[in-house]
């Protein structure tokens, strides 16, 4: 056997003058490749939250439901149905913190479940698939890491080593280099301190100073040798190990790294400009990694990487684009658990199943007749059930397809009838047959992902049809029972809706109140409560915690905004905090004030904007407009004030605004929470109203001047109106710089004055 680690000089740096070729891509040996397809299928970041029971459309922003639905991404339904499974279980965060109304994502975001996924089958692989300490590029790096262990073990058993061989071989796989190491690419230790190893090792030390100098070939990063690598494994595969139970470890590692370099040589080959291509690859490179995955686990049965190794059986699949085959072996191992090749890490299987199946051509999805599984089937159904106003909407999923699918649900017929609610509700808009296939009695115990999904979808459907009361019947009853992790999201939004249509807050607010969800208190708070129930709310919550400092700064501002200066100097006194300056956000020294209110906004101490137009603090200018609404110098300054603070977007409802821009055309319109007449009496103000009411008089003051002036700033510098919601013509801001410039010629504001945008 040529040795090639007799080729090393000391004290050079071990093997980086061997390297023979440049590798264009290393892949990670676990981690899943491909490109994002997001926009097809899901894994989008945020955008805002749904506060409304109707997710039949599909977005970008990925707001996700904890249901099976059409608006899910396809990784969330997948997450769901593995849980049911038992493959996974999630560890829902705490959402009633002081600062968990800033959580945005409601109810629910695909991330959310990666995070908080746990494996509740683990594999004998396991150990890969944990992140090490030193790791930062999970199974790749780990198994770097682990490898070493690994092979420290195998020397310690091996008994016909000498303890100076052990020591040199420890630490002669020490001294290899890679991309997971920090110190990668640079040499860190001195000539004199590097270790020394010999030219020939003994005949006992050699198989592992050859296993070595391979690791290193492979874990060289953009320098990684495959082919080297693979010629010096497979020249150790057929050892004759007798009772020695280290180069038993050693020709069973061989024999695997075989398979894992067989996979990235493939890869390597395919790899081109932009993304792989199966065609470019020498299908001997395919025919010969099948040879080595089949030979391990015939050979090595219950080996030390027997799950490892049929997992690389997936990788290869996609690799030769054996599409039916990776399928097969994904239900395969879905349905087979307690097998010593289970090897799935369920929390990642979701986004393997969509890029790797359901998506593999970045063209044509899958045709749906080639899966089996009903938890893939029932996936990707609800992909191909969304509305043809969805994002990239699919070619819709019909009835008779549909019933051709029925005998792959034949133990979870379940699900299929769920598929068929859901044609009806999503794809027929026909709420009352959507109800003939959900369940007849009401739930009990606790619910499955599945079955949860069923009631929410039946819930929905009994008020499309104004069978209010059934419908709450059915949301009361899943809110008393035991839910699954994220699912009192729906009950609890199903009852704050029932709360803001019926004005009874009982259920939300006080010391009976089920409703926990501060995201929910929030927003009604904001929203839908009366000064009554506000009041209420401040005098029973402290004004450092988070609900009461809701309650308290919707009291000021609302008041505020609406015109109601005399409400608001009452509130003044009795809400605002005494420490209110403290209150500046995440600027805020108090770790616990962060997250609360500005209420420093409200200690306004004026401006003085020229010698004759001069602003006295937020108090002095509302005590006047309580005495006096239409003092246009004080109207004047409550918009200064209104520019110099954030109030002015205060009631600002990005949330609905985009949900409404994406929600279906199903000619039923699921109410919003918050999304009623306001409780709140009295016109709100903006600065435009303000500026238009100043100049209105036609009064030749330097008032009228000032206002015109900030009316047409208003549009600067896009055109669009950053003052109020109005649309005002350019014809119109044309007439008013006019006037500006002929009236106040003589002004500051009209000499400065250049566009009108």
């Amino acid at each position: 056997m040529n040795h090639l680690a007799e080729t090393i000089k000391r004290p050079t740096p071990p093997f980086l003058n061997l390297i023979t070729k440049h590798c264009v891509l290393t892949i990670l040996t676990t981690a899943l490749m491909g490109l994002s397809i997001s926009a097809k299928a899901g894994g989008g970041e945020y955008c805002g939250s749904n506060f409304s029971l109707d997710n039949r459309t599909y977005n970008e922003c990925q707001i996700n439901f904890p249901i099976l639905d059409t608006g899910n991404d396809t990784q969330t339904n997948l997450y769901l149905l593995l849980a049911d499974k038992g493959l996974i279980r999630f560890d829902e965060p705490n959402t009633h913190d002081s600062d968990s109304y800033q959580a945005h994502d409601f109810p629910l975001n695909l991330r959310t479940l990666r995070q908080t996924a746990v494996n509740e089958v683990k594999n004998p692989n396991q150990n890969f698939l944990e992140h090490s300490e030193k790791s930062y590029y999970a199974e790749y790096c780990n198994s770097f890491y682990t490898g070493e262990e690994a092979l420290e073990g195998a020397l310690k058993i091996d008994t016909q080593l000498t303890s100076k061989e052990r020591l040199q071989l420890r630490q002669f796989r020490q001294a290899i280099r890679s991309e997971c190491t920090d110190s990668f690419g640079h040499d860190t230790s001195s000539a004199e301190d590097a270790p020394v190893f010999p030219l020939k090792w003994s005949i006992n030390a050699q198989p592992y100073a050859d296993y070595i100098m391979a690791t290193q070939l492979f874990y060289l990063g953009e320098k990684s040798d495959f082919d080297s690598a693979h010629n010096l494994y497979s020249a150790l595969i057929d050892l004759k190990t007798g009772n020695n139970a280290g180069l038993a470890w050693l020709v069973d590692t061989a024999n695997y790294m075989l398979i894992r370099t067989g996979i990235n040589r493939i890869y390597q080959h395919g790899m081109g400009d932009y993304r792989y291509k199966s065609e470019t690859v020498d299908p001997r490179l395919f025919a010969s990694t099948q040879k080595a995955i089949n030979n391990y686990l015939s050979r090595f049965k219950n080996g030390h990487y027997t799950a490892s190794a049929r997992g690389l059986q997936r990788r290869l699949y996609w690799l030769a684009g054996q599409q039916e085959k990776l399928v097969d072996e994904i239900e395969w191992q879905i349905d087979h658990t307690n097998s010593l090749r289970f090897n799935l890490d369920s929390r990642l299987l979701p986004e393997e199943i969509e890029q790797k199946v359901f998506f593999a051509n970045f063209d044509e999805p899958i045709d749906i007749n080639k899966l089996n599984d009903p938890i893939l089937l029932t996936s990707f159904a609800l992909y191909r059930l969304r509305p043809a106003d969805s994002l990239n909407a699919p070619t819709p999923l019909t009835r008779t397809e549909l019933e051709r699918l029925k005998p792959k649900f034949k133990d979870r017929m379940d699900l299929y009838q769920y598929l068929i609610a859901t044609y009806y509700f999503v794809q027929e808009n026909n709420p009352k047959l959507a109800i003939k296939y959900s369940p007849t009695t009401l739930p009990t115990g606790e619910m499955s992902y599945s079955k949860f999904s069923q009631y929410v979808l039946k819930a929905k459907a009994l008020q499309q049809i104004d069978r209010v009361d059934e419908a709450n019947a059915i949301w009361d009853r899943l809110h008393q029972l035991p839910k699954q992790p994220f699912q009192n999201r729906i009950t609890e939004l199903a009852l704050a809706l029932q709360a803001d249509q019926t004005n009874d807050y009982r259920k939300i607010f006080g010391n009976n109140a089920t409703v926990q969800s501060h995201n929910l208190k929030i927003r009604m708070i904001k929203y839908s409560a009366d000064p009554a129930l506000l009041k209420q709310v401040a005098d029973s919550h402290s004004a450092t915690d988070t609900i009461g400092a809701e309650a308290r700064y919707a009291l000021l501002a609302k008041s505020l905004i609406q015109g109601r200066y005399t409400d608001y100097l009452t509130y003044q006194q009795n809400y605002l905090p005494k420490n209110s300056q403290k209150y500046i956000g995440f600027d805020s020294e108090n770790e616990t004030l962060k997250y609360l209110p500005t209420f420093s906004e409200f200690n306004w101490q004026g401006e003085k904007i020229s010698p004759s137009i001069n602003c006295q603090d937020l108090t002095k200018t509302v005590t006047r407009l309580s005495q006096n609404p239409k003092d246009r110098l004080q109207t004047l300054c409550l918009a200064e004030f209104m520019d110099d603070t954030t109030i002015t977007y205060y009631l600002e409802d990005y949330d609905k605004s985009y949900h409404s821009s994406g929600q279906s055309d199903s000619g039923y319109r699921y109410p919003y929470l918050g999304d009623i007449p306001s409780r709140f009496k009295g016109q709100a103000l903006n600065r435009l109203d303000i500026y238009q009411s100043i100049f209105a008089s036609n009064r030749d003051d330097e008032l009228s001047a000032y206002a015109l002036h900030r009316a047409i700033g208003c549009f600067a510098s896009s055109g669009s109106n950053q003052c109020s919601d109005e649309n005002i013509d350019m014809s119109v801001r044309k007439a008013w710089f006019k006037r500006l410039k002929s009236d106040f010629s003589h002004t500051t504001w009209a000499q400065n004055q250049k566009y009108y945008w």
